[in-house]
């Protein structure tokens, strides 16, 4: 296996901001033509589903797309390394102590649930760290880290502060974890906010921590930007950075006001890292020199420029140890006609990702609670048993659950814990009086969209 070094890495990545479609398309194509090999040769999966293919693909709709249901029932042979196997990572991630740690100490392990519903765990491997580490630093870097924001970080000592769902191995959360991992003497200046707090502890903390560089879901960010032009909140970041869930142009505007700096925003996923990332502009570029990205139709047929998706396959260039090519997101998507007018040459891409809703309750006293969807997500999907599920709100004091569980033996079981941990969530929000409880029918996917939605109002 050949291991990626990230000096030549980094170098690269920071040409590529400005090279012309040629030079991205033969990097691409050489890559690809690594992976496949490489694929074919050390992956069962890949091996058997590539088999009638020719030896030499020139052209990736040649490869047959693959899915995170398809990849989860076909783990073990999936991974390249055969010393992995789906029963000890599974392990591994029932240990929250191993949150940011190495599995067999060579691979990052996350999980992921995303607009599907499926279940997901994905391995990360050197290779694919180098990538990440180099493409962040040579682009996201220099885009966000102005000098400006440099001064104000080291003059508010380089404290960071996020609000992310803390309780599972999700990639943000492994990300933050295993810097302060690598990085002892940095791991008091950085600060993990469980999202499943009330909001007034959250607001507690970053006034007393006053973060220089604060980053969290967008629904979160809306909701905070709103607890500081109330005075509630009093922090000044040199830095906000919006994740996971879209960013609208209103709450873009809302969060600049409040906090007097624009939020940055990425495009990520467990199976692809940060795909895309956006400009001083406020346009989202791809990282198409490791990421392919292709949006489609419901056929799998390319879609045109300017035309929105049903979905997106993406191939990730870099990771070996599980490899992803072709996968499908069931992300919607558009690439843009124009060039962007910051002058990088990286295509721009509009993206549509989850769909959830904040969900206000009203309390005993009169008053409206918000709860954060990322919030009451993290708090059921880490519930041992749960397959899917999905949180309704049909009045301003109910919450319908559909659940889907992995044994129906112990469904009834699992239900009742599932029961006691929202309940518990809820009485920490102050939300004691809203009624849980279970739906007759399943989760299901939106008939419209054909998205599977986590959390929303129906009131």
């Amino acid at each position: 296996m050949t291991f990626f070094h990230f000096l030549p890495i980094a170098f690269d990545a920071w040409r590529m901001r400005h090279a012309s479609s040629e030079q991205i398309a033969q990097r691409q194509q050489k890559r690809l033509s690594d992976l496949v090999t490489f694929a074919r040769t050390y992956s069962p999966f890949y091996a058997e589903k590539y088999r009638t293919l020719p030896d030499i693909v020139t052209d990736i709709r040649q490869l047959p797309p693959v899915t995170k249901v398809e990849l989860m029932e076909h783990f073990d042979d999936v991974i390249t390394d055969p010393t992995v196997h789906r029963i000890d990572v599974e392990k591994f991630l029932d240990n929250k102590n191993t949150i940011g740690r190495r599995f067999l100490d060579r691979y990052m392990v996350w999980t992921t649930s995303g607009t599907t519903g499926t279940p997901g765990i994905f391995l990360e491997d050197q290779n694919w760290d180098t990538v990440l580490s180099a493409v962040n630093l040579t682009r996201i870097g220099l885009e966000w880290y102005t000098p400006d924001v440099i001064r104000g970080m080291v003059k508010g000592g380089g404290i960071t502060a996020a609000v992310f769902a803390g309780n599972g191995h999700f990639l943000g959360v492994s990300m933050i974890k295993r810097q302060s991992f690598n990085h002892s003497s940095r791991a008091k200046s950085k600060h993990l906010i469980p999202i499943t707090l009330p909001i007034p502890e959250i607001v507690q903390h970053l006034n007393e921590l006053q973060p220089v560089m604060f980053s969290g879901y967008a629904s979160a960010l809306t909701l905070l930007a709103y607890e500081q032009l109330s005075g509630r909140l009093n922090i000044h970041p040199s830095i906000v950075v919006s994740s996971a869930e879209p960013l609208t142009d209103e709450n873009r505007a809302l969060i600049q006001r409040a906090f007097g700096v624009p939020p940055r925003n990425n495009y990520s996923c467990s199976e692809g890292g940060v795909m895309a990332y956006e400009c001083r502009q406020g346009k989202m570029h791809l990282n198409i020199d490791w990421i392919l990205f292709e949006p489609v139709d419901e056929n799998y047929n390319p879609v045109s420029i300017g035309q929105t998706s049903n979905r997106v396959l993406i191939t990730n260039l870099a990771n070996r140890v599980m490899p992803i090519i072709r996968y499908e997101l069931s992300d919607r998507a558009s690439l843009e006609p124009e060039p962007c007018s910051c002058g990088i040459t990286l295509p721009v891409v509009k993206v549509e990702g989850r769909s959830d809703e904040i969900l206000y309750f009203e309390n005993a006293n009169g008053q409206n609670i918000p709860v954060l969807p990322l919030a009451l997500w993290a708090v059921i999907k880490e519930i041992p048993g749960v397959l899917r599920f999905q949180a309704i709100k049909i009045s301003p004091y109910a919450l319908k659950i559909r659940l889907e569980t992995i044994n129906s033996e112990t469904d009834a079981d699992i239900w009742h814990m599932v029961q006691i941990q929202v309940q518990d969530f809820f009485q920490k929000q102050s939300l004691s009086n809203v009624e849980i409880f279970r739906a007759q029918e399943g989760p299901m996917r939106d008939p419209k969209s054909g998205k599977f939605r986590n959390v929303w109002s129906e009131y």
